[in-house]
């Protein structure tokens, strides 16, 4: 059920550069890491006379631990790297300016219509890792603190009718064809604001063009600023090419974003990998902002250097939001014996993790033992987790067989500034009035006295990602 838009409350930012404009005065700068984790953060309480209550009901209140949600210590990074995109991106995208009406014309009447790389100032974020591990979740709880869709009804006196759309989620095409894109998209468009454009254009027997053009058309009409395509693994091809002329290739959907300036976030599992290796552009792209990846709640880190061992201290803090003995009629620790058996049999993987926790509550229940152990948690994954087995001895031996999304790969991390953060710094250093620019030679920001120019240690001339 599409849940109504909030109203447009207009607030100038400290930074002259992000005020003046409707789009950008309608998002608030992101709350402190205190509050953040205290807003995304959900723990069950549980009360000592739950013990009480016959089995089913204790087993109703172990399925409930499914709602716990403790954020990983980079998930505050992820929530203000999504949020600085959003506002970065909208720095030339100012509804009351003729620059972007005119934007807006030659979107709706050209198709191969590309936004000026000086004005482009798009990046993608990517959330790579093991399936389970929580990247969808972490992307949505980040989401979860913005409007996602505000509803303007004029600005300072002049006209302007829009519901802006913030942020939006939908999934790769399991097509893996352009028209299933497109339709996803126009589906994910419709559940936010209403509108009927997936039954509008779903049976249309026009050619993969005019929909691409109606496409941009209404992404950049809803000054849609960043996209979450989940699953992006999707677009890897059955035969690992891109061959076919229909597919909704990685390139095809970065190329559709970019060229009207919207960021996108992409996640998926390792099988992803891929789409980084088929062009140099391509791969700079999908790293252009800040690359995450999910690889399981670690129980020690070794330093690089020094080789030294260190316990995660995440880990006990991730463990401990499930220990629960009021759901228990006997005593019983989640010791270190009991929290490396649990991390041996999920290998820290989230949702595999809860699950064995949960089914260790359930089955110290039924099995009338109210307690958890070390051998009753073996006993369980010995009969529930069956079907990953080959899989998760897989991930624990290094030995991956065809399970290609447990493979990772370093070499996917970008070093560097994001440009975001250079556009950012830029425009508090000059406290300019005026976005900043990039051509040729650098990035430009006006300040009141004079041109200052930056000219990064990256090049920053080719964000279309076209193969130079």
């Amino acid at each position: 059920m599409m849940e109504k838009p909030e109203k447009a409350v207009y607030k100038e930012h400290n930074i002259a550069a992000f005020n003046n404009n409707p789009l950008l005065e309608v998002i608030r700068p992101a709350m402190d890491i205190v509050n953040f984790t205290k807003k995304i953060k959900v723990e069950l309480t549980v009360t000592d006379d739950v013990t009480d209550l016959d089995e089913f009901d204790r087993e109703l209140m172990i399925e409930l631990l499914d709602t716990t949600y403790i954020p990983s210590p980079d998930m505050y990074t992820l929530y203000k790297s999504i949020l600085k995109s959003i506002m970065v991106g909208y720095l030339h995208r100012n509804p009351m300016s003729n620059g972007t009406r005119k934007i807006q014309h030659s979107i709706a009447t050209s198709k191969d219509y590309r936004l000026p790389d000086k004005i482009n100032l798009s990046s993608c974020i990517a959330y790579i890792g093991l399936s389970g591990g929580g990247k969808t979740i972490g992307i949505e709880k980040c989401f979860s603190l913005l409007d996602q869709v505000v509803s303007h009804n004029g600005y300072k006196g002049d006209y302007l009718k829009v519901d802006q759309i913030i942020y939006l989620k939908f999934e790769a095409p399991s097509t893996k064809t352009k028209k299933g894109f497109i339709l996803n998209f126009f589906n994910a468009v419709d559940e936010v604001i209403g509108t009927n454009y997936f039954e509008e254009w779903k049976g249309d027997k026009s050619n993969i063009a005019v929909l691409i053009v109606e496409a941009k058309k209404v992404a950049f009409n809803h000054y849609v600023r960043i996209v979450f395509i989940d699953e992006i693994q999707r677009c890897v091809g059955d035969d690992g090419k891109e061959s076919k002329v229909d597919k909704a290739t990685l390139n095809f959907i970065d190329d559709f974003f970019n060229s009207i300036g919207i960021s996108m976030i992409v996640a998926g599992t390792y099988a992803v990998l891929p789409l980084f290796r088929t062009t140099m552009s391509t791969a700079r792209r999908l790293s252009s902002g800040r690359v995450f990846e999910c690889e399981g709640i670690q129980q020690e880190f070794t330093d690089p250097v020094t080789k030294k061992v260190f316990e995660n201290p995440f880990w006990h803090v991730f463990v401990g939001a499930f220990y629960k003995p009021q759901l228990l009629k006997n005593h019983f620790e989640f010791d270190k014996k009991i929290k490396d058996v649990l991390f041996f049999y999920s290998q820290g993987i989230q949702k595999l993790l809860v699950r064995l926790i949960k089914l260790s509550y359930e089955e110290a229940v039924n099995s009338g033992q109210e307690a958890i152990t070390a051998d009753l948690i073996r006993d369980v994954y010995f009969d529930q987790f069956k079907l990953l087995h080959p899989a998760l001895d897989a991930l624990r031996n290094g030995t991956y067989g065809g399970y290609e999304d447990l493979i990772k790969n370093q070499a996917i991390i970008p070093t560097g500034a994001d440009l975001v953060d250079m556009v950012i710094e830029k425009c508090i250093s000059s406290n300019s009035t005026q976005a900043p620019v990039l051509q040729e030679d650098g990035l430009y920001v006006d300040v009141p006295s004079a041109k200052q120019t930056f000219i990064p240690k990256e090049d920053l001339r080719n964000l279309k990602g076209a193969d130079l």
